[in-house]
């Protein structure tokens, strides 16, 4: 009897699935590149300037310019009005507050319920203050900057 071997290449991954670093990925270049938009920069400059984000935030996370156009082009299809949109905040002390006090609240509901999951850590619950918030909204419009003034 043959053993099964491997198919050769990358290992596929489900229809439709995402790992959730990848989504994490996701978020942080767009927003990067929609803060860079926002204050102006034109387009290549957005691009780099989203790469060079998360190589200084998450050196580990590999990450090139090819990378943010194709999740440009996966969360904002041309033809499309409506668009997934990540936006970054920073959490204040109240917000911060109210975290720690619902985690501290899991283990008591855990034991209650049976349910088998371990409980967040809140020693380590932030190491940043930054969060990612996502939703979809209409497609923002960059005007160019240096576009031909109509005649009156």
């Amino acid at each position: 009897m043959k053993a099964k071997t491997r198919p050769p290449g990358r290992p596929k991954n489900k229809d439709g699935t995402m790992t959730l670093w990848r989504f994490a990925r996701a978020g942080i270049l767009m927003s990067a590149f929609d803060e860079a938009r926002e204050s102006g920069e034109k387009l290549s400059a957005a691009l780099t300037h989203a790469v060079d984000h998360v190589r200084q935030r998450h050196p580990k996370m590999p990450v090139s310019g090819s990378e943010v156009r194709r999740t440009l082009a996966m969360y904002r299809p041309i033809n499309s009005r409506i668009i997934l949109r990540f936006k970054r905040s920073v959490i204040d002390n109240e917000k911060l507050a109210r975290l720690r006090r619902m985690l501290e609240q899991v283990p008591k509901v855990q034991g209650e319920k049976s349910v088998p999951a371990p409980p967040p850590s809140i020693k380590n619950l932030l190491k940043s203050r930054t969060a990612i918030t996502f939703g979809y909204f209409e497609r923002p419009v960059y005007p160019r900057h240096n576009r031909k003034v109509p005649k009156k």
